[in-house]
């Protein structure tokens, strides 16, 4: 069975969480809402590729408020083990590079959209 190993961040700004769609020709969970993270570069620290992950998926520059737990689950894609930050964006226009869209949301909202799993489960861990 294939392993995913990758970063999941939270940005959070003002009470709000920032939330990405997925576009719909996606590899994997195509058109959900999703946030920044992604798979690490050779050589490099979960927080390199954090921080690295979260400016070119969304032009912002946020820092690393907590790093959680572990995330780990099973679907239709194999294992995924996903590690989780908290960032805080003070300022910055979102630019979204891989996404169709974004949105600023409650960390309620955002438990009631269609979601990848690591978003609700980081949201979860991080009792936001």
């Amino acid at each position: 069975m294939k392993t995913r190993l990758f970063t999941v961040g939270i940005v959070e700004r003002r009470g709000k969480i920032l939330v990405l769609k997925r576009k719909e020709d996606d590899d994997t969970y195509p058109g959900l809402w999703d946030c920044v993270g992604g798979h690490f570069e050779k050589g490099e620290s979960s927080e390199e590729c954090m921080l690295r992950e979260a400016l070119e998926e969304s032009g912002l520059k946020p820092r690393i408020e907590r790093v959680g737990r572990l995330i780990e689950y099973r679907d239709e894609y194999g294992r995924s083990v996903a590690v989780p930050f908290l960032l805080c964006a003070s300022s910055g226009r979102v630019v979204p590079s891989e996404h169709s869209e974004f949105l600023w949301v409650s960390p309620e909202e955002a438990r009631q959209l269609d979601s990848v799993p690591s978003l609700r489960k980081a949201i979860d861990d991080f009792r936001l």
